[in-house]
């Protein structure tokens, strides 16, 4: 019962959440497609942050399905089969939403640093190798879920030891040691390498307006500095004489 009672408070918890991170989303996918279609000429970054809102979309709705109730009262498609589909969509969404916001975080950069800095040398010209690092992205974030097809099944309704639950309605079968280990090791690694990399690249976009900054003071003082004797020229003069 508690359990039950659990299950239910997240639901609803959920549910207006997830609506307004999907509405958010949404009105940003649909502002740079306008943007587009207006004449405005489209930047390195668009792309990724389109691709990005998508994938928060795709993964609250994977979420608001597994948590819904009347998708799993429907008998039409075997529950194995939604259990499969849905949590591994789920946690394909989640490593390419890792993966996108550390390829826009490096975009980001890379736009930013000056010419001359070794990041400079990798600025494109144009969405193909984006393109192409999105495909690589997807087939091996693909990859890394691909035990879930296997170990993912519809929590059955009598107890059975060993299965982890989910969801009230999907759970994962037990797994080989060696197979646990390698899949979490694969995902922890992939998840460690995008993260460190967003790490540098906010850093270096930091340290990069820091200095830009203090530029700018320097600018100023030494311009106030030029100024300040012209204006203090007439009294001093007559002060000396």
């Amino acid at each position: 019962m508690d359990q039950r009672f659990s299950y239910i408070a997240i639901r609803n918890a959920f549910y207006p959440q997830a609506g307004i991170g999907i509405s958010a989303n949404a009105i940003l996918i649909c502002l740079h497609t306008a943007a587009v279609h207006v004449g405005h000429k489209p930047r390195i970054t668009d792309l990724p942050i389109v691709h990005l809102a998508l994938t928060h979309i795709l993964m609250l709705l994977t979420m608001g399905l597994l948590v819904s109730t009347d998708i799993w009262e429907t008998q039409d498609i075997p529950g194995d089969f939604k259990c499969k589909v849905l949590v591994f969509l789920n946690k394909v969404m989640r490593g390419m939403s890792i993966c996108t916001t550390c390829v826009l975080s490096m975009l980001q950069a890379i736009t930013i640093s000056p010419t001359g800095s070794w990041l400079s040398n990798f600025k494109l010209k144009n969405t193909n190798p984006i393109l192409k690092l999105f495909l690589f992205l997807w087939v091996f974030t693909m990859s890394t879920c691909s035990n879930l097809l296997l170990y993912t099944v519809s929590t059955p309704n009598k107890t059975q030891p060993g299965l982890l639950f989910v969801t009230e309605h999907c759970s994962f079968l037990p797994m080989k040691y060696i197979h646990r280990e390698f899949f979490l090791t694969l995902m922890a690694c992939r998840d460690v390498f995008f993260m460190g990399l967003m790490v540098f690249s906010s850093g270096y976009m930091v340290i990069l307006l820091y200095r830009h900054k203090k530029q700018s003071q320097n600018l100023h003082n030494s311009k106030f500095s030029l100024q300040n004797p012209l204006q203090n020229k007439g009294p001093l003069k007559a002060f000396c004489c």
